[in-house]
């Protein structure tokens, strides 16, 4: 009997896989020289900074002074950037989650219309809306507080996270869901006790979009908030990077990248861990 001989597919092939691989790790190469070259020169003093950013002339003074300047300048900014963007993203998660229940478990009049009105949402533009939104805001007295901040994210961010939660509920089985009123489960328990824990996955997927999208954010919470133990994290970096350039410490200018990359880091980090454990993917096949 001829044997077999096991051949590699035109995508397995030897030219294309050295291909991916230098692909693939230029692709990483290039994403990873910021993040070096930040981290480095946070350990530096400005002259040597403006020696050669690559060099390593580390010096511990240097790392003590930028860090202590840059945590000095922006602890309290980015604590309220971490506030607003925690409650901003728990709120258009939480609506989210209980507009797409509505959509996708109960049957009511004009369904399926008010659903397509939610997802015309999504195709304006956001910053469309900046202007009658700021007059808006105004006139129901809600400028220079966080709940200037809020609405935006509340009234359209929850349109992109019911489009996407809807998706995810519509693809559990109906079973579950009968059999709990079965037993004699009202809506908000099966909501509570058994969408939500089925949903966790997706539910985190949107929360670390929204916080990182609401810590970042720099033009809205620069309009509306003025006073300065209210003020957001982005707004403050322009203006401190500003004056620390006028002082010659760009150390410090670096040190406060590292720094605010932080809260980002860790939701990115415990996010990952339920995403590569299989959860994820396990939720999507309920």
């Amino acid at each position: 009997m001829r044997k077999k001989v096991a051949r590699l597919r035109n995508s397995d092939r030897l030219p294309v896989q050295i291909f991916v691989v230098i692909w693939v790790t230029l692709s990483l190469v290039f994403s990873l020289i910021p993040l070096y070259v930040t981290i480095l020169n946070s350990l530096k003093s400005h002259a040597a900074i403006a020696a050669n950013i690559f060099s390593f002339r580390l010096s511990w003074a240097a790392v003590c002074e930028n860090y202590s300047v840059a945590f000095n300048n922006i602890w309290r900014p980015m604590l309220n950037s971490i506030f607003v963007a925690f409650i901003g993203a728990f709120l258009n998660m939480l609506l989210g989650a209980v507009m797409a229940y509505i959509f996708s478990r109960k049957n009511f009049f004009g369904r399926e219309f008010l659903f397509k009105i939610y997802i015309i949402i999504l195709l304006v533009p956001s910053i469309m809306g900046m202007p009658v939104l700021m007059d808006f805001t105004t006139k129901i007295g809600l400028m220079n507080s966080y709940f200037a901040i809020w609405l935006p994210v509340i009234g359209g961010g929850q349109a992109g996270a019911m489009f996407l939660f809807r998706t995810f509920f519509t693809q559990q089985p109906a079973s579950i869901f009968e059999s709990a009123k079965m037993d004699g489960a009202n809506d908000v328990k099966i909501f509570i006790y058994l969408v939500l824990p089925l949903a966790f996955p997706i539910l985190l997927l949107n929360f670390v979009g929204t916080f990182s999208a609401q810590y970042n954010d720099y033009l809205w919470p620069g309009l509306v908030i003025s006073s300065a133990d209210k003020r957001t994290l982005m707004p403050v970096i322009q203006s401190v990077v500003e004056l620390l350039e006028s002082m010659q410490q760009r150390g410090a200018q670096y040190a406060i990248y590292v720094i605010c990359s932080v809260p980002l880091i860790i939701t990115t980090a415990l996010s990952l861990k339920h995403f590569q454990s299989g959860d994820f993917a396990s939720g999507m096949k309920l």
